[in-house]
C-alpha cells in the first residue's frame, strides 16, 4: 500500500472549459460517499437490534475548502460566480499524487470569510456535489460524470 502525506491535494473548478486548481488552498475536506439505508427494525427483530436495508440511493455529502482569500484571483472569482449561479459548476478533487480524482457537478452553498488578528484573510467555501460523480484510479466506486 502506498501511503502519502496531505500536501499537494487539489480542488479544481472549471473556468472557460478548463479545470483550474483553486489557489491558496489551506485545508481540503473531501466529500464523503454515502449509501442511504432504511431502518427496517421490527418488534420481533433478533435481540432488539436495529436492522437496515439498502435503499439504492447514493449521495455525496457537502465538503469544505479553506483558502487564503484574494478577490482578484481568477479561481476565487470563479467560486463567487458559482455561488451566484443558478446552475451547478464543474469541480474535481484529487489526492496529493493524483491517483484518485473525483469529478462532479456541485453547488457553492456557503462563502464565509474570516480575518484573525494573527493570520491571513481566509475564506471557507462549502460545496454540495450533485448527481453522479466520476471517480478514477481503482477506488472501488464506478460512476459516470455528468
Amino acid at each position: 500500500m502506498s501511503r502519502q502525506g496531505g500536501f499537494g491535494a487539489q480542488v479544481k473548478i472549471e473556468i472557460t472549459s478548463v479545470m483550474t486548481a483553486i489557489v491558496n488552498a489551506k485545508e481540503i475536506s473531501f466529500p464523503e460517499l454515502e449509501k442511504v439505508l432504511a431502518d427496517i427494525t421490527a418488534h420481533d427483530s433478533p435481540g432488539g437490534y436495529a436492522e437496515w436495508m439498502d435503499t439504492g440511493k447514493r449521495k455525496m455529502n457537502e465538503f469544505t475548502l479553506k483558502i487564503g482569500w484574494d478577490a482578484d484571483e481568477a479561481t476565487h472569482a470563479a467560486l463567487l460566480a458559482a455561488y451566484a449561479a443558478t446552475t451547478p459548476a464543474k469541480f474535481s478533487v484529487s489526492n496529493p499524487d493524483s491517483t484518485e480524482v473525483l469529478v462532479f457537478d456541485g453547488w457553492v452553498r456557503k462563502v464565509g470569510r474570516a480575518v484573525e488578528q494573527e493570520d491571513e484573510y481566509t475564506c471557507e467555501i462549502t460545496i454540495q456535489p450533485t448527481g453522479i460523480p466520476e471517480l478514477g484510479s481503482g477506488s472501488g466506486y464506478e460512476g459516470s460524470g455528468s
